[in-house]
Formats: structure tokens, C-alpha cells, sequence
């Protein structure tokens, strides 16, 4: 029986061009043999066979994870772009946030330390610990 494959969403559809391939996959493909298949054939004269295998996989590869990688629907280069950022560039995490509650507890005990300094009688000591807030 004919079987239509149907995404469950629409955004994951990909069109098939050749053999089940999308166009990016053919293309790549294609440059992958295009390279290949003549350094295996002529590469033999001039380098040994097991260096030769190496060099093969070697250009494959990179043009094959080009073509077929896919992550979070993004494609290899946005993926590498995005990895890149992420590992080199200076990660900034600033913890700005400060609840309500904070500023009027502050403010309370700024006014039980000041109660309690004047009732002991050190006016100075308020005064280098209120210059010292205000530095703040």
C-alpha cells in the first residue's frame, strides 16, 4: 500500500528533490563525489592507497555533516555560528534584579541603626556610616 508521510507540523517539511534528498542534500552530494571519486581514482598514482582513503573521508565529511546536519531546525552554519558564539565569546550573566521588599528593609534598619546610635549618643559613627551608603 502507498504510504504519504504527513509532519505533524507543517514547519518541518522538507521537500524531496532526488532519491528522498532536498536540494541541499543533492548539492552537497553531488560536490562531495565531484571531489571524491577523481582523487580516489588518480590519487593512487601518487599517494599511497590508505592515504588516500583518509584524504577521501577527510573531504567528505565536512561537506556531508553541511548537507545532512540539522539541529533545532537550524542548519550546520547557523549551528556553528551559534556554538562558536557560545564557547569564545564572554558569556555576561548580570544578576540586576532586586525584589520591592529589599529597598523597604533597608530602609527599616537604617532607621533602627540610627534610632540606636542616637540613643547610645555616637552621632559620628551615623554620619561615616551614612556617607559610606550614600558612596554605595
Amino acid at each position: 500500500m502507498i504510504e504519504i508521510r504527513v509532519p505533524k507540523e507543517i514547519k518541518n517539511y522538507r521537500e524531496k528533490f532526488f532519491f528522498g534528498l532536498t536540494i541541499r542534500q543533492c548539492i552537497c552530494v553531488a560536490v562531495a563525489l565531484l571531489l571524491c571519486v577523481p582523487l580516489y581514482i588518480f590519487g593512487g598514482k601518487y599517494l599511497p592507497q590508505e592515504v588516500i582513503s583518509w584524504l577521501v573521508i577527510i573531504i567528505a565529511a565536512p561537506l556531508m555533516l553541511v548537507g545532512f546536519f540539522r539541529y533545532n531546525d537550524m542548519t550546520f552554519e547557523k549551528f556553528a555560528v551559534e556554538w562558536a558564539y557560545h564557547q569564545f565569546a564572554p558569556q555576561k550573566r548580570v544578576y540586576s534584579y532586586e525584589p520591592i521588599f529589599m529597598s523597604l528593609r533597608n530602609e527599616y534598619l537604617l532607621e533602627e541603626l540610627t534610632a540606636e546610635i542616637e540613643s547610645r549618643g555616637k552621632q559620628s559613627f551615623l554620619q561615616k556610616l551614612l556617607n559610606r551608603r550614600k558612596e554605595i
